[in-house]
C-alpha cells in the first residue's frame, strides 16, 4: 500500500469505527447538524445472515463477519488458545452478537464513580439508556418507547423454558419479569435487540435512517492505521480504503470507536500508550499513557447441557422439513425459531445464600450447542444448554502491539480463570444448576447430563472441568479506562477525552473502568449516547 495519502477528506467529526458506538455517535452528531466521516473496516451489514436472528451463532467464527482475534495461550486453562470474536461488519459486535438487551446492576455504575468516573453513577446514566431504547412494552420509569434501538420480547417459545423458570423459582431464585427494571436479581425471560422479528443493531436502528444524509460520509472497508497528532492535537485519521491510503481531517474532534481490542491498538500505533511498549516497536511516543491496553476484563463462563425427552430447537434445525416449516413461519409472520436470540431465559443469582448480592449470571437456551475455541455449533441430540458466568471477575488482561504494522492483529493476553475466587463461583454456580436439573420440576424430563457428566463431582474434578472448558462470554471491556486525571492508570477523563491530547475521545466499551454485571452491548450504546451529548455540550439532566 502507498502510505502517502492520495485523497484528503474533511468533516467536523471523524469517527474511527462503525460498530455500535460509532453508529450511535454518527447519528447524534448528524442530527445536531454536523458533518461526519464514519470509517468502518468491515463490510456492509445488510444481509440475511445478520438480520435473521437465528443466524447469530453462525456469524461468530465466519471471517466475512468476524475478525477472529487469536488470544495468546492461557496459563490458567492449560495453555488453551481461544479465538475472540469482533464484528467485522457495520454495526460491529451488535451485528453478530446474541442480541440480549441488558443494562447491569445500578451498583456497577456507582462502582465506576468510585474508580474515578465522576458523572457515571446509575441515576446519571439512566437517561442515556432511556434515550437509546424503543421498548415494545412501552414507556415507564425504567423504559422508553421513543429511541432508535429496538428492544423486544421473545417471539419464540419452547415448553422447556417455562419448566426451567419454574424449577429455578422452586429452588429459591425469585421471579423477575424485567432485568432492566427496579431490580436485576432473579430469573425470567430476556429481551432482545430486535424489531419486527429482525435484529436491531445500532447500524439498523441508528445509522440506517440517515444513510443518505448529505452530512454523513460512510466509508466501509476503511481500515484505520493511526491518528495523526500534531502539537498535542488530534488532527486527522490515516486509513486505507480498498488498499488506497487516504486521510480524514477533523475540524472539531476525532472520536475513536474501534472497540476494546481495536481502540488501544490504534492509540498505540499513533504513539499514545506505554512508552516502553511503543519504543519496542520503533514507534515514536507522543503521549506516554501506561494504561492504554491494560485493564482488560472478560466474563468467564462454563457450559452445562442435558439430554432431554422432548424435541429441542437444535434438532428442528437439522430436520429439512421442519427447518423449511420454521423458515416459512419466519418469512410470513416473523415469529418462531428464526427469531431466536442466543439465549431465552436468564438469571442473576447468588451461588451461595450468604452472599450479600448476586455473583453469577445464567444463559439458558432450549437447544444444544457444541462450543469450540473458535465456533459455536448446533448439536444433533435433543439437548438443552446453559452457561454460568461470573459477573465481577477478578482477573485482568492486556492488549499489546504484535508489530508496528497496522494490518497485524494485536497481542491479547488474558488468564480467564486466573482468580481462585472466580473458579469457586463457577463451581458453586454449576452445582446449583445441577441441583435444579435433578429437582422434581425437571428430573422427569432429563435423560442424562451431557456436560460435564455425572462423573464430575469433587472439587478437584470440577476445577479440572473449569480449567479445561471455561470460555469467554465475549464481553471484553476496559482497555482505555476512564478515571481521574491524576490516576496514572486511566486513559481518558470522565468526559472521555484522551489525557494530554486535545480533540480526541474514546467512546466505546474500552473506556469502562470495570465490567457491568451483564452482556455489554446495551452499556456500550449508553456510553456512546453519553459521549455524543458530551461532545455536543448538551448532557441530559
Amino acid at each position: 500500500m502507498n502510505h502517502d495519502p492520495t485523497e484528503t477528506l474533511e468533516a467536523d467529526y471523524v469517527i474511527a469505527g462503525g460498530g455500535s458506538a460509532g453508529c450511535v455517535a454518527a447519528r447524534r452528531l448528524v442530527d445536531a447538524g454536523h458533518s461526519v466521516i464514519l470509517l468502518e473496516a468491515g463490510g456492509d451489514d445488510r444481509s440475511a445472515a445478520v438480520y435473521v436472528p437465528a443466524g447469530s451463532a453462525r456469524l461468530v467464527g465466519d471471517p466475512q463477519y468476524d475478525w477472529k482475534y487469536e488470544v495468546e495461550p492461557d496459563p490458567s486453562r492449560n495453555g488453551r488458545v481461544d479465538t475472540w470474536p469482533s464484528g467485522k461488519v457495520l454495526g460491529g459486535g451488535g451485528s453478530i452478537n446474541g442480541m440480549l438487551y441488558l443494562r447491569g446492576n445500578p451498583a456497577d455504575y456507582d462502582r465506576w464513580v468510585q474508580q474515578g468516573a465522576r458523572g457515571w453513577s446509575f441515576p446519571e446514566v439512566l437517561p442515556y439508556f432511556l434515550r437509546a431504547e424503543r421498548n415494545e412494552n412501552g414507556a415507564s420509569k425504567f423504559h422508553s418507547d421513543k429511541g432508535p434501538l429496538g428492544v423486544a420480547n421473545l417471539r419464540v417459545s419452547h415448553p422447556f423454558n417455562r419448566l426451567f423458570v419454574d424449577a429455578c423459582v422452586a429452588a429459591g431464585i425469585p421471579r423477575n419479569d424485567d432485568f432492566n427494571g427496579a431490580t436485576q436479581e432473579g430469573v425470567g425471560y430476556y429481551q432482545a435487540t430486535q424489531w419486527g422479528g429482525l435484529r436491531c443493531s445500532a447500524a439498523r436502528g441508528y445509522l440506517r435512517p440517515i444513510s443518505g444524509h448529505a452530512k454523513l460520509k460512510l466509508m466501509k472497508r476503511a481500515f484505520v492505521s493511526r491518528i495523526r497528532v500534531r502539537n498535542g492535537v488530534a488532527e486527522a485519521v490515516e486509513f486505507s480504503h480498498y488498499g488506497v491510503a487516504k486521510l480524514a481531517r477533523a475540524r472539531r474532534e476525532v472520536l475513536l470507536a474501534a472497540g476494546t481490542i481495536g481502540s488501544p491498538k490504534i492509540l498505540m500505533l499513533s504513539g499514545i500508550g506505554p512508552r516502553a511498549e511503543l519504543e519496542r516497536h520503533g514507534i515514536a511516543c507522543v503521549n506516554d499513557l501506561p494504561g492504554v491496553g491494560r485493564n482488560l476484563h472478560e466474563h468467564p463462563g462454563i457450559i452445562l447441557s442435558y439430554d432431554v425427552n422432548m424435541r429441542t430447537m437444535n434438532v428442528d434445525a437439522h430436520s429439512r422439513w421442519r427447518f423449511a416449516l420454521r423458515a416459512l413461519q419466519f418469512a410470513l409472520l416473523r415469529r418462531g425459531p428464526g427469531t431466536s436470540p442466543i439465549s431465552h431465559v436468564g438469571a442473576f443469582f447468588r451461588t451461595r445464600p450468604e452472599l450479600p448480592a448476586f455473583d453469577a449470571q445464567l444463559h439458558f437456551q432450549p437447544m444444544g450447542y457444541e462450543v469450540t475455541p473458535d465456533k459455536v455449533l448446533l448439536a444433533r441430540a435433543n439437548r438443552v444448554s446453559l452457561a454460568v458466568n461470573v459477573t465481577q471477575p477478578g482477573t485482568r488482561g492486556s492488549i499489546k502491539l504484535r508489530s508496528p504494522h497496522p494490518q497485524d492483529a494485536p497481542l491479547i493476553e488474558h488468564s480467564l480463570v486466573g482468580a481462585e475466587a472466580d473458579i469457586r463461583t463457577l463451581i458453586d454456580g454449576a452445582r446449583a444448576m445441577r441441583k435444579i436439573f435433578s429437582s422434581p420440576a425437571l428430573r422427569d424430563h432429563v435423560q442424562k447430563e451431557y456436560l460435564p457428566g455425572e462423573g464430575v463431582s469433587t472439587d478437584e474434578q470440577w476445577e479440572a472441568y473449569v480449567r479445561a472448558g471455561a470460555f469467554a462470554m465475549y464481553h471484553p471491556i476496559g482497555t482505555c479506562r476512564m478515571g481521574d486525571l491524576a490516576d496514572p492508570s486511566s486513559v481518558v477523563d470522565p468526559e472521555l477525552r484522551v489525557k494530554n491530547i486535545r480533540q480526541l475521545r474514546v467512546i466505546d466499551a474500552a473506556v469502562m473502568p470495570s465490567l457491568p454485571s451483564c452482556n455489554t452491548n446495551g452499556p456500550t450504546i449508553m456510553v456512546a449516547e453519553r459521549a455524543s451529548a458530551l461532545v455536543l455540550g448538551a448532557p441530559l439532566a
